[in-house]
């Protein structure tokens, strides 16, 4: 044991050297790029012909209806379920590659994730500094379910870059220049105009920062501009909204997104989501109703389940806490629904030990870093306030583990802070009278809590694996 413990050392400090040289090189960046495109592109060509579905067949068709008349459509009607941003983005990729280059957009997605790698170290610079952001950016690259989006047409890269962008520029705002109030607030309007759950978080964070800030009082200035130069990007998206329905909606989903995780949350969890297209009430089939009709149908249908199980809605928010490690087996799901058509056994068993579980590792070292880096760096807040506000919407609206993945970067920043103060964690850890340090003592609450939660979660992956109520639908292909 002596000698492990030892082994354990040495490893430990070479790592710690390893990333000092790799924060002191100027090339570091290009490599991590390289490194990141370099695998995710090789596990898009490994499976280079996908079969769209759900929401990945509603993306392609709004991009193909942008290159064909210059409206958003879905199911062949202008819609609002989607905000435009990806849309656009994956017209522009068509437009340049050719209608329905779906290999094209992925591998410009590959790309994409080479830059959230750049940004995630810059972040971690802002914040911490130079060596936790080469922990995070190379975390971010190798993590084997970070590189599933960039195979998939989903909007997440492309927001997950708007969002670290964004927060690049809101843990300059302590520094009290308007300018980053400006950027913060633009890039953050942008990926609230490419997955609409951002909308609220402006007055979110200033509530939080008016709160928690010693400085509170003198940065209203620049939190009203940041909150103003958000909304004032979502006004042309409003203003169309507005046009076609009658009201200046973000979304006409907002109420669908209610009602997916609040009625009964285990037939419907365990069932794996086959009772979707039911009826909600009585003989309506909401799903064939319009866009307005059956968002406001749906939100009543929630809200009425709400009020009579409060205690169910209450245990389903905590839950909720707990799938942030559906992120890890999305791969797995997809590739059994046959996204990738029809894959081999041998595929399917691979991808269990090579994708489920890094974050196993991932979520106790984002734990302790968070306890040991709290209240040491002021930048910190905005990164803080935005894991509070995801938490927030998942406990009261939904918890698809795709809403995950923009937050693994932020989780691995506070992991990348615990490696390099790996030496003082381990130096409590191994201290006589552990309970009597509160630093020890609440990262192991926050990991007993987050082990309580991944034993339920495993026991209903069970019985979704069990009763899979979903299959590969083939690609309708829209001209």
């Amino acid at each position: 044991m002596i000698q492990f413990k030892k082994a354990i050392n040495r490893a430990l400090e070479k790592l710690d050297r390893w990333a000092d040289v790799l924060a002191a090189d100027r090339w570091f960046l290009l490599k991590l790029f390289l490194l990141a495109f370099i695998l995710r592109a090789g596990l898009i060509l490994l499976h280079p012909q996908v079969n769209l579905s759900a929401d990945m067949l509603g993306y392609h068709e709004s991009g193909i209806s942008l290159l064909q008349d210059g409206e958003l459509k879905v199911k062949g009607r202008i819609s609002a379920t989607r905000p435009p941003l990806y849309p656009i983005f994956i017209y522009l990729v068509y437009y340049l590659f050719g209608a329905g280059n779906v290999l094209a957009l992925r591998l410009v997605q590959a790309g994409l994730g080479g830059l959230i790698c750049m940004l995630t170290v810059y972040l971690g610079q802002k914040v911490f500094s130079r060596k936790v952001g080469v922990w995070a950016g190379i975390m971010f690259a190798v993590y084997p379910a970070a590189w599933t989006f960039a195979d998939m047409v989903m909007s997440e890269y492309l927001f997950t870059v708007l969002l670290l962008a964004g927060l690049i520029y809101l843990a300059d705002l302590p520094k009290g220049r308007y300018q980053d109030a400006v950027l913060a607030g633009i890039f953050l309007g942008l990926a609230t105009l490419t997955r609409s759950v951002l909308y609220q978080f402006p007055l979110f964070f200033a509530v939080i920062y008016l709160v928690v800030s010693p400085q509170r009082f003198k940065q209203i200035p620049r939190l009203a501009v940041f909150v103003v130069s958000f909304w004032i990007v979502l006004m042309p998206w409003l203003a169309r909204n507005n046009r076609i329905f009658g009201q200046p909606l973000m979304t006409t989903k907002s109420g669908v997104d209610l009602y997916f995780y609040n009625h009964n949350p285990f037939l419907y969890i365990i069932q794996n989501y086959s009772k979707e297209n039911q009826l909600i009430s009585g003989e309506i089939k909401p799903w064939t109703f319009s866009e307005m009709e059956r968002d406001s149908l749906a939100k009543d249908a929630a809200v009425t389940w709400i009020k009579a199980h409060p205690l169910l809605f209450l245990f389903k928010g905590v839950r909720m806490q707990w799938n942030l490690f559906g992120v890890d087996r999305e791969y797995v799901w997809w590739l059994i629904a046959g996204y990738w058509g029809h894959a081999p056994k041998w595929m399917i068993a691979l991808a269990f030990p090579i994708f489920m579980p890094w974050v196993y590792l991932l979520i106790p070292l984002f734990i302790w870093g968070l306890v040991y880096s709290w209240k040491k760096y002021p930048a910190q807040i905005a990164l803080l306030a935005m894991l509070a506000y995801n938490l927030a919407v998942t406990f009261v609206y939904y918890g698809f583990s795709r809403n995950r993945m923009p937050l693994n970067p932020l989780l691995m920043l506070f992991a990348g802070y615990a490696l390099t103060q790996y030496q003082p964690i381990l130096t409590d850890l191994k201290s006589p009278g552990l309970l009597r340090r509160p630093q020890v003592v609440v990262a192991l609450g926050f990991l007993g809590f987050i082990l309580v939660g991944w034993a339920l979660e495993l026991l209903i992956d069970m019985g979704s694996f069990l009763n899979l109520g979903f299959t590969g639908f083939d690609w309708i292909k829209i001209h």
